[in-house]
C-alpha cells in the first residue's frame, strides 16, 4: 500500500509550504466475506517539504520500530463498484496512553507515558530535520496519527482511494534549540489530494519492492517523487 499524506506545515525559517508525506507499506491481508483484516508492516516514509531549502528524513529504525496492530476494512456494492471502506485506526507512536483516543500527548520527555520507541537513546522517536545551508538536527517527538480509508476495488487486485486524516505532535526535545518549537500543520484543504493505492504483490515480496515500483505507484495516482 502507498498512502500519500499532503499537509500545510509552518516551519522553522521556512514559514508554510506544503509537505507531502509518501508512506509506504506491506499489508497481510485476510478476508473473511465482506471483512478485510489488515496488519501493516512500514516500509519507508519520505517527505518532500515543498522547498529546496528543508529536508525531512525518517530513519529506518522510526519505522522498523512501528507496530500497528489489524485494523479491519468493509466490501459493500456501491453505484461505483465494490467499494472498500475501513474505519478511523488510531496510532500513538513515542509514548503509551490509558486512552489513545483521547488522552493529551506528552509534552516533557520526564512523562512516565514517554518512551524511547526507535531505541535510539533519545526520548519518544527521532525525526531528522536539514536546513540546508544552516543546520542539520534531529527532533525527538510523540506522535498521533488517525485515518480512515474509503475507496473503490478498480480491478481484482488493486484498490485506490482517499484518505481522511489528522496528526498531532509534540516535540520533546531536540539536538538544536531552533527544532525544540512545535511545528503546526493541518492536512490540505482538498480532501481528493490525500489518497491510497493498494494492489496485490507476491506474498514473498519485502520493501525493495516497493522502493522499485513506488514512481509506478505514484503515477497511477498523479502524484510526483518527493
Amino acid at each position: 500500500m502507498i498512502q500519500v499524506y499532503p499537509e500545510i506545515a509552518t516551519l522553522p525559517i521556512v514559514g508554510q509550504t506544503l509537505r507531502t508525506s509518501i508512506v509506504a507499506q506491506l499489508v497481510d491481508v485476510v478476508q473473511t466475506g465482506s471483512a478485510v483484516s489488515m496488519r501493516d508492516t512500514y516500509c519507508f516514509t519520505l517527505v518532500g517539504s515543498g522547498t529546496v531549502l528543508l529536508r525531512t528524513e525518517v530513519p529506518e529504525r522510526f519505522m522498523a520500530s512501528l507496530r500497528p496492530s489489524r485494523r479491519t476494512a468493509y466490501l459493500t456494492s456501491s453505484s461505483a463498484g465494490v467499494r472498500f471502506a475501513q474505519d478511523e485506526y488510531v496510532e500513538v507512536r513515542g509514548a503509551r496512553l490509558a486512552d489513545p483516543n483521547l488522552d493529551a500527548l506528552p509534552t516533557s520527555p520526564d512523562d512516565p507515558r514517554v518512551f524511547d520507541q526507535d531505541a535510539d537513546g533519545f526520548p519518544g522517536m527521532s525525526v531528522g530535520v536539514r536546513i540546508l545551508g544552516f543546520l542539520d538536527g534531529t527532533a525527538y517527538v510523540v506522535q498521533r496519527v488517525r485515518y480512515s480509508l474509503d475507496g473503490v476495488v478498480t480491478a481484482a487486485d488493486t484498490v485506490r482511494g482517499t484518505i481522511r486524516w489528522a496528526t498531532e505532535q509534540t516535540t520533546l526535545g531536540a539536538s538544536t534549540a531552533l527544532l525544540r518549537a512545535d511545528a503546526p500543520a493541518r492536512p490540505h484543504p482538498d480532501p481528493s489530494r490525500s489518497t491510497f493505492l493498494m494492489t496485490r504483490v507476491d506474498s514473498s515480496a519485502g520493501c525493495d519492492v516497493l522502493r522499485q515500483r513506488l514512481s509506478e505507484w505514484l503515477d497511477a495516482l498523479g502524484v510526483p517523487l518527493p
